[in-house]
């Protein structure tokens, strides 16, 4: 049985990928890696899992003003998750996926007001975005 959960799209686009779901508030900046995608920060409850290419799920951001900036060097290494989703909005993921599209021409929709509780979790592959902001689980 499919499960789809709407929420708000703050960056349009469409994706499909594997679940990263993290449970804690989470931060691009001193906490992902941009040459590799590896997820360093110790405070994380995914710590040691890779963004890259996957679907990447948080309540909330956290930390620096400078999350953006990470962000858009782990697209410029081509280590960036394909979607990010979120309960609330992360105005540093909304940043550096606009940025990403300008600088470097990749679509990274972000979604909000998604909170799948724990009908999603890491490994089940998602699909992304749309013109009414949904989060379907696929397998």
């Amino acid at each position: 049985m499919t499960e789809t959960f709407r929420g708000r799209t703050l960056v349009q686009g469409e994706a499909t990928g594997e679940a990263v779901m993290s449970a804690r508030a989470f931060t691009f900046a001193h906490g992902v890696e941009p040459s590799s995608g590896l997820v360093t920060d110790i405070r994380s409850d995914v710590r040691g899992a890779n963004v890259r290419g996957k679907v990447l799920l948080y309540p909330h951001g956290k930390g620096s003003t400078t999350a953006s900036s990470w962000f858009l060097e782990t697209v410029r290494e081509g280590n960036h998750p394909v979607a990010i989703v979120t309960s609330s909005v992360d105005l540093s993921a909304v940043i550096g996926s606009v940025m990403a599209k300008l600088l470097y021409g990749r679509t990274i929709p972000v979604v909000s007001g998604v909170s799948p509780g724990n009908s999603i979790k890491s490994g089940m592959r998602l699909s992304v975005g749309g013109e009414d902001a949904t989060v379907t689980v696929l397998e």
